[in-house]
């Protein structure tokens, strides 16, 4: 039986009608011969983006969305990676290196600087957004403040001879993959590339991490095992770390504990911000989290 959590959304309600309903802003911006399409909730000081897993659009988020705008007042900005939801592909040039995660956060960038949000950011990731945030934070040390890690991919669990395998398996099924989803068939091809990129690029030391793990992954020992080792390792790595067990979660944490990510995003956002802004955040913060934690446990079979 799989544990459910649901939190309550009285103190949700309550506080965004002290703040203010957030404008939401739908949109799809040119990044240079292809749109990528963003979805913003408006706030003030320094914003949150939010990266996807595989294969994944902005609505996996929506668990979690709303509170976060409503205790911390920051812009968060959601985004659909090219070829993915209701983002465009750059289809000026199909070779397999024109569509690699280089190029993806290329266009993000573009993206972020139209919107005027090229200055200190908050990053959150979930599973192969991992890669887009490491990037994202290794190119931009300065700026990139905080991050959030939700069961994210770290390049130490693809080991050689596991990218070599899958590789194998990837270029077998990428005729029919192709014919499906072009997005995933040249994000799937680009594994090996990605993963040789970001062992030569490390996530910067001084970047304050928090790294949430699920407790429930793969199916097997062999790669839940290693799984849980590569996140201990990089939480180990540096001091400025902290390493969360999602007890009960599955993959999708935001889901299935979306409290839980919650007070890891606002933990992390509150840490990263003055000393006055941040105590305005955690009196706000108290309002949701009594509410929050007087969740429901429900089972299903």
């Amino acid at each position: 039986m799989m544990k459910k959590y649901f939190f309550t959304t009285l103190a949700i309600f309550g506080l965004m009608a002290n703040s203010g309903k957030a404008q939401q802003i739908d949109t799809l911006l040119d990044v240079g011969g292809y749109r990528l399409f963003f979805h913003i909730i408006k706030g003030k000081g320094m914003p949150i983006l939010f990266h996807n897993g595989s294969g994944a659009d902005v609505t996996i988020w929506d668990t979690i969305l709303k509170p976060i705008a409503a205790v911390t007042h920051a812009t968060l900005i959601t985004y659909d990676r090219a070829g993915f939801g209701k983002s465009e592909l750059d289809s000026s040039n199909q070779e397999l290196d024109k569509h690699g995660i280089q190029q993806g956060l290329q266009g993000l960038e573009t993206a972020l600087k139209k919107l005027g949000y090229n200055g200190k950011i908050m990053l959150i990731a979930s599973s192969y957004g991992g890669f887009y945030a490491a990037l994202q934070a290794a190119k931009q040390p300065a700026t990139v403040k905080s991050v959030v890690l939700v069961d994210a991919n770290h390049v130490g669990w693809f080991t050689d001879t596991y990218v070599a395998d899958e590789m194998k398996d990837r270029i077998k099924d990428s005729a029919t993959v192709k014919k499906q989803n072009l997005g995933f068939y040249y994000q799937s091809l680009n594994l090996q590339n990605t993963v040789e990129l970001l062992k030569k690029t490390p996530f910067p030391a001084t970047v304050p991490v928090i790294d949430i793990v699920s407790e429930i992954n793969f199916p097997d020992s062999v790669r839940s095992t290693r799984w849980s080792i590569s996140q201990k390792q990089f939480v180990a790595a540096q001091p400025n770390r902290q390493g969360i067990t999602a007890h009960g979660c599955r993959h999708v944490i935001f889901k299935d504990n979306p409290a839980l990510v919650v007070n890891a995003v606002v933990k992390a956002y509150t840490g990263a911000v003055g000393k006055e802004q941040g105590n305005e955040i955690m009196k706000r913060f108290i309002s949701y989290s009594l509410e929050a934690l007087n969740h429901t446990p429900c089972s299903t079979k």
